[in-house]
């Protein structure tokens, strides 16, 4: 059964609240328990205190609890941990590329690629046109072991990472499935789950280490106070708190691995579904999945951030004592829900390697490239990949015949030799193509883009809307070139643009932009009697009378309220996107500007239709 990713993702809204209700339940039980422990302690340190402090039979006894105390305590530990927690937010706000790097993965380029990584870099474009997202970058880390990961807050700071192992053991259709696990997880919005959940785990542990560190300060301490019995009592009292500290780190380590696995083992199963509804093919996820039971180091994953980002990945990245603490299901389930006639066989690791090998000298990436793909201009296609000349590309997208002279003495007036350069080369070529193959280029050209210091990008960002606003107006491509910019680049230097909470969740909190966009959609008919057809199908859809009157059509107001589309509810999302279908296909055909305005829509709206578009 295809997934519902609109569905997928309002159950990780779902699966975020379960997590915060976990968390906050652990939270409480170590505030509670650190105040246990400090009571203990003060009761060691100061005997005379002790039977006040724990004698029930006393009527008086909860009435003499030192609250005051506990309060203060319960507020120092609170502040401790949401400290820990802001601080762990704020390094991961910058998106996917820091949990590639603190992984060990290095960026993998198109001109420094080998022949197995160029496959790999293939494999994740054809996924990403697909899937209606931009490409995301691609991280390979050294491990040996076979396993991938996608970290972001959405698709915009996407990457995926992946491990030699991956490339030395799979083939082509098991490579395909895996990363097509990784985009079920990016579309289903398992990833910013994902972050949040590691920042969580983050602050309940964090009570450890200040045990670990009580426990060495106060270690180095007993070697120089002077021996008498106080300082005896009160060195011990530390040390006792200090462990006491440590044991309700492991505590918050147990806690921290049973909220991954109540959160992250469901969300497995259905990215192996997804995967097979990308892919087609069953037998690369599956085929995967024995390659990790057959290979010597399994899915393992030996990077010191392993543990605290294990629920990232494609396979179990740790050896776990109790599956009770898996983030994963058991392998073998996982493979019999793709395959049920599996044999319970694994291939070994050197049968792996041969497969692996011989098909990479058998057939190289060009003759595996996607239709879509291998519909493009093979020169363009090769620009799109490199980051000196993907600005150029967008600037090419953007340039009309009729306005040739004045557009190209703004580039000029830039002085960039290097891109006036690559603009003059591409210009003819890019002047061919259609609104959907330029935005498609333009997914291509993400890692390149987002190569670009934040100067640059400011520099290139004003040139580009010079370029639009050049004939006094802005037309379709304009605007989704501008505003996709804006999103998916832009927002890796304003982190705000990706960390809003989920604004709308009914229509009627943005009807002004979605009655804006549904003229945008009507518009995009071929004659006026198409047009008033289209408006009425779509008002039909969001539930308003036929008698409510069509706007004009206003960029400017789109722009304004983009990023209340963007950040709508899942669900919200789902009608948003029946709308604009049941609008453009009102005549049961679809123009090209129709074409440009669907893929433009799912670019920016983040609309996870998957392979679903019209």
């Amino acid at each position: 059964m295809a997934t519902n990713f609109f569905a997928a993702q309002d159950q990780a809204r779902g699966n975020t609240r379960l997590l915060v209700f976990l968390f906050v339940v652990a939270v409480i039980t170590l505030l509670v328990l650190t105040n246990l422990l400090v009571m203990i302690t003060l009761g060691i340190m100061a005997p005379e205190h002790y039977q006040l402090l724990f004698n029930p039979a006393d009527p008086l006894w909860l009435e003499q609890l030192p609250w005051k105390m506990m309060g203060w305590v319960s507020l120092f530990v609170f502040v401790i941990i949401a400290s820990v927690i802001s601080i762990k937010q704020a390094e991961l706000s910058q998106g996917g590329q820091v949990v590639a790097k603190a992984l060990g993965g290095r960026l993998v380029e198109h001109h420094l690629a080998d022949d197995k990584q160029q496959r790999l870099l293939n494999i994740v474009e054809e996924m990403a046109i697909a899937a209606g997202v931009p490409v995301p970058p691609v991280y390979l880390t050294p491990e040996s072991s076979i396993n991938a990961f996608a970290a972001g807050y959405s698709p915009a700071d996407a990457v995926i990472g992946i491990t030699q192992g991956c490339l030395n053991l799979l083939n082509r259709d098991q490579l395909q499935g895996v990363i097509a696990h990784e985009f079920s997880h990016i579309l289903n919005g398992d990833m910013k789950l994902n972050i949040r959940l590691i920042a969580l785990l983050h602050g309940i542990e964090c009570i450890g280490h200040a045990g670990y560190f009580l426990l060495r300060s106060g270690g180095r301490r007993q070697a120089v106070i002077a021996s008498s019995s106080k300082s005896k009592d009160n060195g011990g009292g530390i040390l006792g708190l200090a462990l006491g500290l440590m044991i309700l780190g492991y505590l918050g380590t147990f806690f921290g691995s049973l909220i991954k696995a109540a959160v992250s083992r469901q969300r497995e199963f259905l990215a192996d579904a997804s995967a097979v509804q990308f892919t087609r093919n069953p037998a690369g996820i599956a085929g995967a999945l024995k390659a990790i039971g057959g290979a010597s180091y399994g899915s393992t994953i030996k990077n010191p951030n392993a543990d605290e980002m294990s629920h990232l990945f494609f396979g179990e990245a740790l050896s776990r004592w109790s599956s009770l603490f898996a983030t994963h299901p058991p392998l073998p389930q996982r493979i019999k829900r793709l395959d049920p006639g599996w044999n319970g066989v694994f291939p070994a690791e050197a049968q792996l390697k041969q497969q692996s090998s011989a098909e990479s000298s058998a057939k190289t990436t060009e003759q595996h490239s996607a239709a879509v793909l291998a519909a493009l201009p093979a020169f363009l296609l090769h620009s799109s990949r490199h980051a000196p000349s993907a600005p150029a590309l967008c600037c090419a997208c953007l340039i009309q015949t009729e306005h040739l002279a004045k557009q190209w003495a703004m580039v000029k007036a830039l002085g960039d030799h290097q891109l006036m350069q690559n603009v003059d080369k591409l210009y003819d070529d890019v002047s061919r193509l259609s609104g959907k193959q330029k935005l498609q280029l333009l997914q291509i050209a993400v890692p390149g883009l987002k190569q670009l210091s934040e100067q640059q990008f400011v520099q290139f960002q004003q040139l580009c809307e010079n370029l639009s606003r050049c004939d006094g107006e802005e037309d379709l491509l304009e605007w989704a070139l501008l505003n996709w910019l804006q999103h998916c680049v832009g927002s890796q230097f304003d982190s705000s643009l990706l960390h809003r909470r989920d604004q709308s969740s009914s229509l009627d909190q943005v009807q002004q932009p979605v009655l804006a966009l549904l003229s945008l959609c009507a518009q995009q008919a071929r004659h006026e009697e198409l047009q008033d057809q289209s408006w009425k199908m779509g008002l039909e859809v969001l539930g308003l009378p036929a008698s409510t009157a069509r706007p004009p059509v206003s960029f400017q107001l789109l722009t304004e309220q983009l990023p209340a589309l963007i950040h709508s509810s899942p669900r919200l999302k789902q009608q948003l996107w029946q709308m604009v279908k049941m609008a453009v296909q009102a005549d049961e055909l679809v123009n090209e500007q129709e074409e440009l305005l669907l893929q433009a829509l799912v670019l920016l709206l983040e609309i996870p239709v998957g392979s679903a578009l019209p």
